[in-house]
């Protein structure tokens, strides 16, 4: 069962479901989607304040310069103390500190003089010089974040800034991971001739928890129908999703597509048009997505990327799930045959303002080095061929914000 990049994009889409919701609070909020529009519940800054450390008047006092003010008060950050200026008064106040009533502008105290109990200006000031007025920075009412937004660190302070304490959020996206292959060893495990390492765990779960996913791992079989089937029950029975790593060929000891179809998941395809990585198997059980990922690393990061990440994404809410990629231009040729879609990996260089992109050297399935390496593939579409120097191409950054 063969089908497209986008046929496969399609078919997964439509059987993510997004997870419910649990109210948290700020220090726990970190990594996850938020569940609600957050609209500002005050105006900030609630009243006209400084900005710097100096002093408040009215700017249509300075209708000669230099001109004095008479000194009449001093006003600190989080002072409640009214008052209000009389004609030919200012008043010093610290940063953050409420500008008196009958003032308009602010200058700092490094810029002016003073001479005994006056303040003497002797340059213009425009009105609302150094004044951060109320509102000015968000209004009552208005929305600052939209629901499906993830929430990183600046998202968070800003709800601590707004004294928003208590946030409704998407449930976690469960994953559960199944290593497979007698011949992987764990990196702790002393290695033995013709094994390989375990690779693609510590790939996928840095990538998926980088998304705020819960990621299991819930063990590594070998090639044996019982052993393999133990395993992926489990995940099925407790992860919203189940990822498994190899087996998913056509060789003797490929045994992933035969445990799960014994498991009742209905498989909707096996394989796809890209490359690395063309072996793909999706399937789903009720509500339960299967991903068999290729077992060569770097077949399993490019499919992650490009199928598994954005069904993660949207079943944990975020609204802007699908991939971006960018436009550059090829600073060499990039090689890939018709009637497949080729993920190159690429360096970037930025020459007079423009992207470029350079093929890594070495583009084999079974090199993970180059994976690594590199800071993008480029994706050439399955009907266009060699990308040739000076063309453009799209590309997907790995450092790109999820």
């Amino acid at each position: 069962m063969k089908v497209k990049r986008e046929e496969a994009k399609g078919i997964i889409n439509g059987r993510v479901k997004v997870t419910g919701t649990e109210t948290k609070v700020l220090d726990e909020a970190y990594g996850r989607v938020i569940a609600q529009d957050v609209v500002s519940p005050v105006d900030i800054p609630d009243q006209d304040k400084s900005a710097i450390d100096g002093f408040a008047f009215n700017t249509a006092l300075l209708t000669e310069l230099p001109a004095r003010l008479k000194v009449v008060g001093e006003i600190p950050a989080g002072s409640q103390k009214k008052f209000s200026l009389k004609r030919g008064e200012a008043a010093f106040v610290m940063t953050g500190g409420v500008i008196p009533e009958g003032s308009n502008a602010a200058v700092r105290i490094e810029d002016v003089k003073v001479e005994g109990d006056e303040l003497v200006i002797d340059f213009p000031v425009e009105e609302g010089n150094l004044v951060n007025f109320r509102g000015s920075e968000i209004r009552k009412g208005e929305r600052v974040i939209k629901r499906g937004e993830l929430l990183d660190y600046r998202k968070v302070g800003l709800l601590a800034h707004l004294g928003v304490y208590r946030i409704k959020v998407f449930q976690r996206v469960k994953v559960g991971i199944v290593t497979t292959g007698t011949e992987v060893l764990e990196p702790e495990e002393p290695f033995r001739k013709g094994a390989v390492r375990n690779t693609n765990f510590y790939t996928l779960k840095g990538l998926l928890e980088s998304l705020g996913a819960e990621v299991v791992y819930v063990g590594k079989g070998k090639d044996n129908v019982e052993e393999l089937k133990e395993l992926i029950a489990q995940s099925l029975s407790t992860c919203d999703f189940t990822v498994t790593t190899g087996g998913i060929s056509k060789g003797k000891y490929d045994l992933v597509r035969e445990v799960i179809r014994e498991l009742g998941v209905e498989i909707l395809f096996t394989q796809t048009d890209i490359r690395p990585g063309r072996p793909l198997t999706f399937g789903v059980r009720e509500d339960k997505l299967f991903f068999g990922l290729p077992g060569y690393p770097a077949a399993c990061l490019v499919n992650a990327l490009e199928f598994l990440v954005p069904a993660v994404k949207k079943a944990m809410g975020i609204k802007e799930f699908q991939n971006k990629y960018v436009t550059a231009v090829a600073g060499d040729k990039l090689k890939s045959r018709k009637g497949r879609v080729d993920f190159i990996r690429v360096k970037l260089s930025s020459e007079e303002g423009v992207l470029k992109v350079y093929p890594e050297s070495n583009q084999q399935t079974s090199n993970f080095l180059t994976v690594v390496k590199c800071q993008g593939l480029a994706v050439i579409g399955r009907e266009r061929g060699n990308v040739e120097k000076g063309e453009t191409v799209e590309v997907l950054l790995f450092n790109n914000p999820f």
